[in-house]
């Protein structure tokens, strides 16, 4: 119960991020990276938490998954919205998560789960790129780092900045964000082979 309530809060303030970059200007957009910071540290501590108290469930794993999705899809659509980001990246986002969600719903009604020691990925590739911890750790922290490069991107639109940064600065400031940004839509797509290719037993079921 904890845990499923940290997952919602996690929800709340995410909505709370955007409100106070699109009232606050440059100190809104300087909470925003404080609280998202926050946000995406609070995804491992429930998991924690949940372990710690055994309260884990398979609603409270699905759960996770579905705020997970809610955060990221928020973050890529609001900065594709702002023009920071093109159009395709969002939508490549939520076509991606659909999909893998999508197999992994197929594989909860046949007793997996996305991670553990029921886990769907049964693969090397997909132990490695999926369940592995050093996967999830640098996709989190890329997703982190991506998300607090869109906030410092569009702060750099505000006329409150105009004046703060050199234009070298602000160029390289834009090369590296953009850099990290799509260094972490990349991650996500290869992240997702893996789930395909261990779920190609539902789809392609020899007959007998």
């Amino acid at each position: 119960m904890t845990a499923n309530l940290i997952t919602l809060f996690r929800l709340l303030l995410l909505f709370f991020i955007f409100f106070i970059m699109d009232r606050c200007g440059l100190q809104g957009h300087i909470w925003g990276i404080v609280l998202t910071v926050f946000i995406i540290a609070l995804d491992g501590i429930d998991g924690v938490i949940a372990r710690r108290l055994k309260e884990t469930s398979e609603f409270g794993g699905i759960f996770d998954i579905v705020v997970d999705r809610i955060v990221e899809n928020c973050f890529w659509i609001y900065f594709a919205a702002k023009g920071i980001i093109p159009l395709w990246i969002p939508f490549v986002i939520l076509s991606r998560g659909f999909f893998t969600d999508g197999i992994r719903s197929v594989a909860l009604s046949k007793g997996m789960t996305a991670f553990g020691e029921k886990s769907l990925q049964k693969s090397a590739l997909g132990k490695t790129l999926v369940t592995s911890k050093w996967s999830r750790g640098l996709y989190g922290f890329s997703k982190i780092v991506a998300f607090v490069s869109l906030i410092v991107l569009h702060g750099l639109s505000l006329q409150e900045t105009e004046s703060m940064l050199t234009e070298n600065l602000r160029n390289a400031v834009r090369l590296s964000g953009y850099s990290i940004v799509y260094f972490t839509v990349a991650f996500c797509i290869v992240r997702a082979i893996p789930v395909f290719l261990d779920s190609r037993s539902f789809f392609f079921k020899a007959k007998n």
